[in-house]
């Protein structure tokens, strides 16, 4: 259906106002999550000293050096604080509403692309920018997953628009979009694949074209024996990572053994729990997209551009054993499935009118589902919630009276206080507990000359390797954090805390005599009885309490 130009443009419009309201802060004070203040941290650094300390080589932006991380985003925060005159807070937030329009706003250009249809293109950027988790990506964070995905339908109509006419201005940009992608997240350089069935679709293409005209007197049962073969092809494809786990580089088992609703190893635990996970990051109607893939292998004449996302869609098959990304990255191209099999649905049917009822309802329902799981994740897990208003007072006495490293009793706590001090707060990472990370660079802990390394062989790198260039010699920063808190001695204390220049200490008083690592709390008797004993409270506000150490 083509809709008169001011009505697409009022429709955009709402939609644009409706991604905001979807991720206007009502009932939360604060940027949410664990990566968040990681990446905060790493901001403010680059705010303070004007440069980013961890970029030893041209890798590092990319996160595969030694002591690197994707820099992208930590630059994007600290160029736009230092432009704009404003906290990195406020700019994760805006971020967030920026990186979701242009989002919905590439996705309506994709879907248009690829069908001259406003209403598939409006249905698209809907369902897409207005998904459980991404939503939940550009809702006040700087984890930037979200980005990622953000910039994906972006990057895709770059792919396709060659396809339909050659452009060298379109080459050169999917080049750069594709080293901001990886710098952005380790996660963007899966694009890769997109890159591979768009060289692959443009053969293909030509030779279908042939073989369609050679075959034009056994149109039909030639349409009939691709649609079977096509649909046993990627049912084999999917098959293969749940009889041969571990092959695409994580095991389907280990990751959708366990879910919501279902426990077990068989074959239809693991599909159900897959289905189930998809559905909370894609929408209620995610399911649509096996009937919308196999409208899409039917549906005729088709162009390059169907070639190239059905190719697509066949390459990532395999790749859904990858729980904790593919979930989220393939977001566009399960909309666009799911979006053609509701639209296929309500085209063949005699009682359209009833039919069409009904889709707006399940479009609406999936809407609501959405606005509800937005905040499923920050409630469920503590690593996903926003900085506690405790930690960020903390935060702010150490920020203007507590200068110097602080060690923290846990790692959580401890990520949010660094992100609103903008000081050193062992351990690494917060949450995340790294035992070496760029923070050892940026705070100072780590001398950019002492990092050696060594390239990791070729045969060992998966999807789950963070960096190839990991480092030789280093201190194992997280065993050093759990080392001071062991100790019981002050004299053994001071030799691992002065290698980290330790000023302060800051105490949960939750738990004052112990500290969490790994999800587990440990006791320490250095906290229960070297601490009261030997150094003086500077602060305690009923929730944290901080220890000078000198």
């Amino acid at each position: 259906m083509i809709l008169q130009k001011r009505v697409v443009y009022c429709l955009l419009i709402g939609l644009a106002l409706a991604n905001i309201v979807f991720r206007y802060p009502i009932d939360t004070g604060h940027e949410l999550g664990s990566d968040t203040t990681f990446v905060h941290s790493l901001a403010n650094r680059v705010v303070q000293s004007g440069r980013a300390v961890w970029i030893l080589q041209p890798t590092s932006y990319l996160g595969l050096y030694a002591l690197s991380y994707p820099s992208a985003m930590p630059f994007f925060f600290a160029s736009a604080s230092m432009v704009g005159g404003g906290p990195i807070e406020a700019v994760t937030l805006f971020s967030g509403w920026t990186f979701a329009l242009a989002g919905c706003l590439g996705a309506f250009l994709l879907a248009r692309r690829i069908r001259r249809d406003d209403t598939f293109a409006l249905l698209v950027a809907t369902m897409f920018s207005l998904a459980p988790f991404f939503l939940k990506d550009t809702f006040w964070v700087a984890s930037t997953r979200g980005f990622v995905v953000a910039l994906l339908p972006i990057f895709l109509l770059l792919l396709v628009r060659p396809l339909v006419k050659y452009d060298l201005r379109d080459v050169v940009l999917v080049l750069a979009l594709f080293l901001l992608l990886s710098a952005t997240h380790r996660m963007g350089s899966l694009v890769i694949f997109f890159v591979v069935a768009f060289v692959f679709a443009i053969p293909f293409h030509k030779l279908t074209q042939r073989l369609r005209f050679a075959l034009l007197r056994y149109e039909r049962p030639a349409r009939h024996f691709i649609l079977g073969f096509a649909v046993a092809g990627f049912l084999v494809v999917f098959w293969v990572q749940f009889q041969y786990p571990g092959t695409t580089g994580a095991n389907v088992i280990d990751q959708y053994g366990s879910g919501a609703f279902f426990e077990g190893q068989s074959f239809p635990i693991l599909v159900a729990n897959m289905g189930v996970s998809l559905s909370g990051k894609i929408g209620l109607l995610s399911p649509l997209a096996v009937l919308g893939l196999v409208a899409y292998v039917w549906r005729r004449p088709k162009e390059a551009v169907d070639k190239f996302l059905l190719t697509a869609s066949l390459l990532f098959l395999p790749l859904l054993s990858l729980r904790d990304y593919m979930g989220e990255f393939l977001i566009p191209l399960f909309v666009i499935l799911v979006v053609m099999g509701l639209l296929w649905f309500t085209s063949r049917t005699r009682r359209r009118r009833l039919v069409t009822v009904a889709a707006v309802v399940l479009v609406a329902g999936s809407l609501v589902f959405s606005w509800e799981m937005k905040d499923y994740w920050r409630d469920r897990y503590r690593t996903d919630a926003p900085i506690l208003v405790s930690s960020y007072q903390t935060g702010l006495y150490i920020r203007y009276s507590a200068p110097g490293t602080s060690v923290a009793n846990e790692g959580l706590f401890g990520g949010q206080i660094a992100a609103v001090s903008g000081a050193p707060v062992m351990p690494l990472g917060g949450a995340s507990l790294h035992w070496t990370g760029p923070q050892q660079l940026a705070w100072g802990f780590v001398a950019p000359a002492d990092v050696h390394v060594h390239l990791l062989p070729l045969t060992s790198i998966s999807f789950d390797t963070d960096e190839i260039f990991i480092p030789e010699g280093l201190r194992n920063a997280e065993f050093d954090w759990e080392t001071m808190l062991f100790y019981t001695a002050p004299n053994q204390a001071d030799q691992v805390f002065d290698v980290y220049h330790v000023t302060y200490i800051i105490v949960n008083e939750n738990f004052p005599n112990s500290f969490y690592s790994y999800g587990y709390e440990r006791p320490s008797l250095y906290l229960a009885s070297v601490v009261p004993s030997t150094y003086y409270a500077t602060y305690d506000d009923g929730a944290f309490r901080i220890w000078y150490r000198g």
